[in-house]
């Protein structure tokens, strides 16, 4: 069974990114590992507001924890994934990628916000994280509320196009019975690939290596990668964006580093496969 790592430290968008990597696990056989860099769910005291409007202190008892009522619980008992809950309160950096190698994760999950709204609470670093492992990192918007994949873009120069990258994403798109859109950009500095050429490649290099009937490939010739990014998810409908780690689009979109707000003009998902 395949394994996904979903980072929480208890904020808004690690509640969303949970919930979106359980009906994920749902899809793809799956079952879902919760990272609590902030310490294991605790009992606590709960309040409900009575008939009146007063609010009052209910305390949990033995059966009652906090993990039972946390959105993503209800997640995982509807679609009966599996999640397992592991404190990592006080592990590093070097342990959690141990773990992610040693378990032949298939993907990390995180939820990052759309501009900033409260300081990092944890000192996890995933793109330290991403440097060194080969699990791909799914990052989702704190208010993207969609569940389904129905158009998967990857962002690539087709100079530079992975085998690899392309028949992970074409196996995700059919457990969502999704498009698998490649979008050529060329890289900056690099010459523009006529259609002819650009289609050459994606026939000989990707299509007939993939087997999956939903593939399809534009050859974008936009220079501006903000503009290109903003045709593809308004015009072209994309639902998921796909970039590998610290490469050409990568870096011009993120900098040299992820951090905890995806760049203003994403709105979806964004999938960074490792460098390797």
């Amino acid at each position: 069974m395949r394994t996904i790592i979903a980072f929480n430290d208890n904020t808004p968008e690690a509640e969303n990114a949970m919930e979106f990597a359980i009906n994920m696990a749902a899809k793809v056989a799956a079952e879902v590992w919760v990272l609590n860099l902030c310490g294991m769910p605790r009992k606590k005291e709960m309040e409900t507001v009575s008939a009146v409007g007063d609010i009052l202190s209910v305390k949990a008892n033995d059966v009652l924890a906090v993990a039972d009522y946390l959105p993503y619980q209800f997640a995982a008992d509807n679609t009966g994934v599996n999640i397992v809950n592991i404190d990592a309160a006080r592990y590093t950096e070097k342990e959690i990628c141990e773990m992610v190698i040693r378990e032949r994760v298939w993907l990390m999950v995180k939820g990052v916000e759309t501009h900033v709204t409260h300081e990092t609470i944890d000192q996890v670093n995933v793109q330290s994280i991403l440097n060194r492992v080969a699990s791909p990192l799914l990052l989702i918007p704190c208010d993207y509320l969609a569940r389904d994949f129905k158009n998967i873009t990857y962002a690539v120069d087709m100079r530079y196009c992975r085998v690899n990258v392309t028949r992970f994403l074409a196996e995700l798109a059919e457990a969502y019975n999704a498009n698998l859109i490649i979008e050529h950009l060329s890289a900056s500095g690099l010459p523009p690939l006529d259609d002819d050429y650009a289609m050459s490649l994606f026939c000989d290099a990707i299509s007939s290596k993939i087997k999956y009937e939903n593939v399809y490939f534009n050859n974008i010739k936009e220079r501006n990668l903000e503009v290109a990014i903003d045709v593809m998810i308004h015009s072209l409908h994309a639902d998921m964006l796909a970039l590998v780690n610290h490469r050409f689009h990568f870096e011009e979109l993120f900098g040299m580093a992820i951090k905890n707000v995806l760049p203003g003009h994403i709105e979806v998902p964004v999938m960074v496969f490792p460098l390797q």
